[in-house]
């Protein structure tokens, strides 16, 4: 059922660059049905990205056949603003999902990341869309990308969703607080964790930058890279996508090792409120059990002179 984020990624111009990532786990009922390779974040060749929460069966198909045919320049002219785009997108889902017949409607939401022009005067623009099965209705809202001066995450979905915030507070209160990394880095907890098993497998990213089309990042974990959730042996054109590991450091695909010149990230948790008196306390105990010590042990004999050797 999903564990899916989003973060924002800032510098002093502004957003400059958004991710969406998710587990890789489809289930049939329970997680003893499950396959922890099953996509659920889509880029196109256009700057766009998606990815879904919820129902598994219509958002990966239809997010499928969009971005082959965005891919392939057959949904909206060169000139399509990311309004007309977004409403290009919202007609395709409606229309695929009008020619179901007697098939069983589950909710499901579907996110949608788009970009207006290059560089650092580029727009960033973020949609959600969500359909009930309760009310066989659909809406249509816009997620805030507004520039806030940090690094932060956007939105969080899916039957993880709570693992994921809750890690995600553990690492705001650290150090490392307000950058991608840290939600990031919430994200592979929440998933390691178990604490949702419907959500498992490792992490699959897509994501949109101010000057390119949607990207696919690598994952590597454990001296193996994945796309996907799925592994993958080594081959050159690997070299050409970003490759990160939970900390979200930059990897090299070839060697599975931090890319050189890469800056090294650590998990460092903050110490609790009352760490430093605990702290004080502890030492404050050892200072008396050592006097306690001292003063029951005999004393040296005063008139022994030392042996010159």
């Amino acid at each position: 059922m999903t564990t899916l984020a989003s973060w924002v990624s800032e510098d002093d111009k502004g957003p400059s660059a958004i991710y969406v990532a998710a587990d890789s786990r489809i289930t049939w009922g329970s997680d003893a049905r499950r396959w922890d390779s099953g996509r659920k974040v889509f880029p196109a060749s256009s700057p766009d990205v998606f990815g879904y929460s919820g129902d598994v069966l219509f958002p990966s198909l239809v997010l499928g056949q969009l971005t082959d045919l965005i891919d392939r320049k057959l949904v909206w002219g060169p000139h399509a603003t990311s309004e007309d785009r977004h409403a290009a997108v919202v007609t395709f889902l409606k229309t695929a999902f009008q020619r179901r017949h007697r098939t069983p409607n589950t909710d499901f939401t579907i996110f949608h990341c788009s970009r207006d022009g290059r560089g650092v005067g580029s727009v960033f623009h973020f949609w959600r869309v969500e359909y009930s099965a309760r009310k066989n209705d659909w809406s249509d809202s816009r997620i805030d990308v507004h520039k806030t001066g940090k690094s932060r995450r956007l939105f969080s979905s899916g039957s993880g969703r709570t693992a994921f915030e809750d890690a995600a507070a553990q690492w705001d209160r650290s150090p490392q607080g307000g950058t991608a990394r840290a939600v990031f880095s919430a994200l592979c907890e929440a998933i390691e964790s178990g604490a949702d098993p419907l959500s498992g497998g490792v992490p699959q990213i897509v994501a949109l930058d101010r000057n390119s089309r949607g990207k696919l990042v690598g994952f590597v974990a454990d001296g193996t890279r994945y796309l996907y959730g799925l592994p993958i042996p080594w081959t050159q054109e690997l070299a050409k996508l970003e490759w990160v590991d939970r900390l979200f450091q930059r990897m090299s695909p070839e060697t599975l090792q931090l890319l050189s010149g890469a800056q090294r990230h650590a998990k460092v948790v903050e110490p609790k409120s009352d760490g430093l008196k605990n702290f004080l306390r502890r030492s404050s105990e050892v200072r008396n059990v050592t006097a306690s010590e001292k003063s029951n042990m005999p004393m040296p004999p005063r008139n022994i002179i030392p042996r010159r050797l």
